[in-house]
């Protein structure tokens, strides 16, 4: 349900990750020298923070609120979540499997097959979907952590965030080299991208109003870190990303300073982030078919491709305008008719 009065930091927030990750996805795989290769080192720590920004994003809402009727939760995800992630993955798999595939196997089988794909996350040439299915695991136990985390005082759930950052904090470092067995970590329930969704819940509550010195020092220094990993010790580089407890510093700090600072409005900009926000999970869904099919031949076209940072700049906007306007087609259009089948159906069974 649409918020009636906006919070824009989190648009803010939402704008600038999905432009980071098209960014993450159109920077070369292999630099061609080392100034190529310090640049890329560089920024892609600061792009993946806003991968755990998301998970951020997705447990300060909905842990916060929406959970007190469960069966309305779960009803309210379906249409938000998962009808617009099984229309997508029907376009990877059509584009991919019929209109680039050899092989006319008839409407049926394909249906079989692209239910499948989307059940196991096969789905053809969309690496990035993971995504979803781990936000859909956390969603699915989302009312009941709820409950859980309400239910703490704030010295109880300071207590439990410590706890949880440092089991992590040993997991990553610890075990690579042979000082912390597997069973140890093995039946932690929070663990994984988990810590991030609870993360973005408990930043607000307990530091919302809090002094965010400490917190850029924590996000500079887990930047730093992570560089002395990788130009240092390229040998021993656990987690450098992700999990990381240098990533959760990073992405804690962005994320407090968009909550602290990030409430001011700019006419007609503002209004744009807005819109942008809206159909952000539409344009990550659908960003990684428009920039490795339509962006990356319109850029290989162009003088543009023999400059390695103007390349990546081109590709990202390029990506992020086509994908927007995907996205808000197929909002309006599309995803409102088929949220609308499942709609009338619940109003029939209520009816009767």
């Amino acid at each position: 349900m649409e918020r009636k009065n906006r919070e824009i930091q989190y648009d803010y927030l939402r704008v600038i990750a999905v432009i980071a990750i098209i960014m993450v996805h159109s920077i070369p795989a292999q630099a061609a020298n080392d100034t190529q290769q310090l640049f890329s080192a560089m920024l892609m720590p600061v792009l993946l923070s806003f991968v755990g920004i998301y998970f951020m994003l997705s447990g300060l809402f909905i842990l916060d609120h929406g959970t007190e009727d469960i069966l309305a939760f779960y009803k309210n995800r379906f249409l938000a979540i998962v009808i617009p992630f099984g229309f997508y993955t029907g376009i990877y798999y059509f584009y991919y499997n019929v209109y680039l595939g050899q092989d006319k196997p008839g409407f049926f089988p394909h249906i079989k097959a692209w239910l499948f794909g989307w059940l196991t996350e096969t789905t053809p040439m969309a690496p990035h979907m993971w995504f979803m299915y781990v936000i859909l695991g956390l969603y699915l136990c989302a009312p009941f952590l709820s409950r859980m985390l309400k239910a703490m005082t704030d010295h109880e759930l300071r207590i439990f965030l410590a706890m949880i950052l440092i089991i992590q904090t040993l997991f990553v470092y610890l075990q690579p080299l042979g000082f912390l067995p597997g069973e140890f970590f093995q039946y932690m329930i929070f663990k994984g991208w988990l810590i991030y969704f609870v993360l973005g819940y408990t930043l607000k509550r307990l530091y919302q109003n809090t002094r965010y010195f400490p917190f850029l020092a924590a996000g500079l220094a887990g930047f730093a870190l992570t560089m002395i990993q990788k130009f240092f010790t390229p040998a021993f580089t656990p987690g450098i990303h992700d999990l990381a407890p240098t990533m959760i510093a990073m992405a804690s700090a962005v994320f407090l300073f968009f909550e602290q600072y990030g409430t001011v409005s700019f006419p007609g900009f503002t209004k744009a982030c807005g819109l942008i926000s809206r159909h952000s999970y539409g344009m990550y869904l659908i960003h990684y078919l428009v920039l490795g099919q339509f962006s990356a031949a319109i850029i290989e076209k162009t003088w543009i491709r023999h400059f390695y940072v103007p390349k990546i700049i081109c590709l990202t906007a390029l990506t992020f305008f086509i994908s927007l306007g995907i996205a808000w087609l197929l909002d309006e259009t599309v995803m409102k008719l088929l949220k609308r089948i499942p709609q009338l159906i619940w109003k029939r069974e209520n009816d009767r």
